[in-house]
């Protein structure tokens, strides 16, 4: 788990974004920071948990044509 602390005028989504590399987590991000669910536009200070998930590949197994 990781907490992050916001600047001005960020937006939950584009933390998500930046934190995960998508929005794949947003929903539990948003249950998890529920203090935050009121606001569009988070305050200067404001924390955001951001919990650590198992990198899954897209391309779990891939064959190739020479094998």
């Amino acid at each position: 788990m990781k907490a992050k602390v916001t600047q001005e005028n960020q937006t939950l989504d584009k933390i998500v974004y930046e934190h995960y590399g998508n929005l794949d987590h947003l929903d539990d991000v948003v249950q998890e920071n529920q203090h935050l669910m009121h606001k569009v536009i988070l305050d200067l200070g404001d924390e955001v948990i951001l919990n650590e998930y198992e990198n899954k590949s897209a391309i779990s197994n891939v064959a190739t044509l020479w094998d």
